[in-house]
């Protein structure tokens, strides 16, 4: 999953990415969004996996609002409240 298979340009969203095997890289945590916001997230050096589908979609384009984000925040400030 970690072994990059493609970096470059993702000519949908516009942005530069690294892709493993399904998943966005970033270091040793990956992801994958669904438009509108839906997100799934695994950090594998803090063992955080966050996953969030909403049950009504907010028509704002391809990334969405950010509600998954936020809840994904909101899990990394509760590691960090914790110690």
């Amino acid at each position: 999953m970690l072994e990059e298979q493609f970096a470059g340009l993702d000519e949908v969203l516009g942005l530069n990415i690294h892709y493993g095997m399904g998943y966005g890289l970033q270091g040793r945590a990956c992801s994958w969004g669904g438009w509108g916001g839906s997100l799934v997230y695994v950090d594998l050096d803090t063992r955080l996996t966050v996953a969030y589908v909403m049950n009504q979609m907010v028509e704002e384009g391809p990334l969405g609002d950010e509600r998954g984000l936020e809840i994904l925040m909101a899990a990394y400030e509760g590691l960090t409240n914790t110690a």
